[in-house]
């Protein structure tokens, strides 16, 4: 997935650079300091095992994101987001994972690494300070679910593609270099459910045409009610996975 990423914004740059009076980037990179709660269990045998029980804790990892407009009325926009979701544990107390026992001290992890591939049309493009974009997301999650007590043996993996709704929000306040925004993504698809969102605050450090620089900070939420059966998949999930982040970013 990483190298998917990588390839895309190699794309979106080298685009920027060979179309910059017709298309505009924006990118930027940054530490999520997220907080894992909730349960996970299996589809056969189902007994919800808890954040606690597994002995997750805060993590922080990395994100980038990567923005095209394109000036084409009919063809969507497209925007790129990546975020490395990994937690590992030591767990708490026994617990039973497909009817096997896993005892006290056991080793766990549990990766969700995400990138939402979102095809969006501008609504309004800082139209009085303020833009509206609305759009589909195709969100993969790589989801990987391992554990050992050297007896039984934990290895899930998949790969969910979970289309979502998407809609974002920003204003530039007037006389300042300070913009906030927010954006949401949502879907319910039989049994599952997922939610995603976020809010920042950014403040641009430079602005020398053809580059802005700036700052962001933020919060982001994200709710996972995944029945594994809706998804053929041996894992189900009911977690919350939250906290703040900050980066930078530039637009051309």
């Amino acid at each position: 997935m990483n190298k998917i990423l990588s390839g895309l914004l190699l794309a979106g740059m080298l685009g920027a650079s060979a179309q910059a009076d017709i298309v505009r980037v924006e990118m930027g990179a940054g530490a999520w300091m997220n907080e894992f709660s909730g349960t996970v269990s299996s589809t056969t045998l189902p007994a919800p095992i808890t954040a606690e029980v597994l002995g997750y804790d805060k993590e922080t990892k990395g994100y980038a994101w990567l923005n095209i407009k394109h000036p084409v009325p009919v063809l969507p926009n497209l925007r790129l987001e990546y975020a490395a979701v990994d937690f590992s544990g030591t767990s708490t107390a026994a617990f039973t994972y497909k009817g096997d026992a896993y005892t006290i001290n056991t080793k766990s992890d549990l990766t969700l690494d995400q990138i939402d591939v979102i095809m969006y049309y501008n609504i309004l493009d800082n139209t009085g300070w303020t833009t509206i974009d609305l759009g589909l997301d195709v969100k993969l999650v790589d989801l990987a679910f391992n554990a050992s007590s050297g007896v039984n043996t934990i290895a899930e993996t998949e790969t969910l593609p979970i289309p979502m709704a998407y809609g974002r929000l920003r204003f530039e306040l007037p006389g300042t270099d300070l913009g906030v925004e927010g954006n949401a993504k949502y879907t319910a698809y039989k049994n599952s459910k997922v939610t995603d969102y976020s809010i920042k605050a950014d403040y641009t450090l430079v602005d020398i045409l053809p580059v802005d620089v700036a700052l962001e900070v933020g919060y982001r939420f994200q709710q996972f009610d995944i029945d594994g059966t809706d998804f053929s998949t041996e894992t189900t999930a009911d977690f919350e996975i939250d906290g703040v982040f900050a980066g930078a970013t530039i637009k051309f």
